[in-house]
This record gives C-alpha cells, structure tokens and sequence, in this order.
C-alpha cells in the first residue's frame, strides 16, 4: 500500500528549521482572542488560514505529543491587563485555535503570542551509560543537569557575572554570583561554622529565574584539632 498525504501527520517529522534551533527564533506568531484561567489560550487563524493543529506549514508541538519531547515556547505580551502576559511552554494542543499551557493565566482579551521552537536537542534521545548526573534520556536536559552539576563544582567565571561577599564580623557567611545584567542569582555558597572553624557549606545553583534550585550540595567537614581530616558530600538536588 502506497503512503499518501493524507497519512502523513506533522508530529511524526522533524524539519531543519526545529532541528536547528536554539530556541530564540520565532517561527509563527497569532493574535490572541482570550486567555481564560487558569492554562487556556484562544488564538486566531494565521494569516494563511492554517491553524496550529492540522496546520500542514506550521504545527505546534505540545508536551502530550506521542513522540515526546517537551512543548514549543510561546511568548504572550499585550493582553488585557497584562493578565495572559508571560513565556510558556505549549502543555496540549487543543484545537487549531486553542492550547493550553504549562503555567498558569488570567482571564483576559487580545494580545499577541509568539510561538519558539524548543532547542532541537532537547527532542534527540540518547543512552545513559557511564554517567550518574542525569535520569533524562534527551540531550538538551542532560546537558542542563551537567552544566548544573559542574557549577556546584566550579565558580561562575567570565563577563556579565558580579561577585559578592557575606560577612559576620571576620567570617565569611555567604559568596554568591548573579548575572550582572538581570541582577538574577547563579550561585550561593552559605557557610557554617563552629568557632572559627567551617563545619559546613551549602552549595547552590539556581535557574536563570534566580529563584528556583536546580542544583544543591551539602558538605560536611570532619577535624582533628584545627586540621581538616575529612569531608562528607550529600547531593539534595
């Protein structure tokens, strides 16, 4: 049996252009209708009368698909109130004028959403073999717990990073590293001290939000007098 178009579904493809991306390049942008809380976008048609579900040039992949892989970014601004406003990740596509997100929105009219590739390496599985820093199966995420992982090791180098320091009176209480740009938290190292002597640090990674913690270690020194004989590492995140 030969195989028409019509048998062909979107999802089932990866083309360049989503192979390629870095996630920055804005390949479809609607109008919004609505956003009704709390996940669901109204959009219209785009401009060649293609929706974003059976749209042959420009389907939305959602999180839900089959083939797996995590849902397009979409960027939302203009909404009434500012109510819809944010970046999202495309959770399910419901009609071609309608998805769902993975965050949560207001209920608003209008605006505009801008619709981001995810990087193309975060849809190209791999096998775990050999390594422990990781549970994914997709390269972009493993290459996100790795450069996590080596920070909880190495400190934040370069241009574009501010270095500061917590004291209490002569000890060092804190270091911590925020991009210099958006004033946003890299990294935290919190101390712990038993007289004059450091007992314990808390290293901490956190996402470009400078909030959420994608990485954290615990050590614990052992001594004997004033001289380090030991140290215990325990991974929390």
């Amino acid at each position: 049996m030969t195989i028409r178009f019509p048998d062909l579904y979107p999802y089932d493809f990866y083309d360049a252009p989503e192979l390629n991306s870095d996630s920055t390049v804005v390949y479809l942008t609607l109008t919004v209708v609505s956003t009704v809380a709390p996940n669901i976008v109204n959009v219209n048609l785009a401009a060649d009368g293609e929706g974003i579900l059976y749209s042959r040039d420009h389907p939305v992949r959602a999180a839900n698909i089959a083939v797996g892989g995590l849902g397009d970014f979409v960027d939302i601004t203009g909404t009434s109130g500012g109510a819809g406003d944010g970046t999202f990740q495309v959770a399910t596509v419901v009609t071609d004028t309608q998805f769902t997100v993975s965050g949560t929105v207001g209920n608003s009219a209008g605006g505009s959403a801008n619709f981001r590739y995810q990087a193309g390496a975060s849809d190209v599985g791999y096998y775990q073999v050999k390594q422990n820093i990781t549970s994914t199966n997709l390269v972009q995420p493993a290459l996100t717990d790795v450069s996590n992982h080596e920070l909880l090791d190495n400190e934040p180098v370069g241009t574009g990073v501010t270095y500061a320091v917590t004291r209490s009176g002569s000890q060092v209480t804190q270091e911590t590293w925020t991009n210099t740009a958006t004033t946003k938290t890299i990294k935290t190292i919190a101390y712990t001290y038993t007289g004059n002597r450091v007992t314990q640090e808390v290293r901490t990674v956190y996402a470009t939000d400078g909030i959420t913690i994608v990485a954290q270690a615990t050590i614990t020194y052992s001594y004997s007098g004033n001289t380090v004989t030991g140290d215990t590492t325990v991974r929390n995140v």
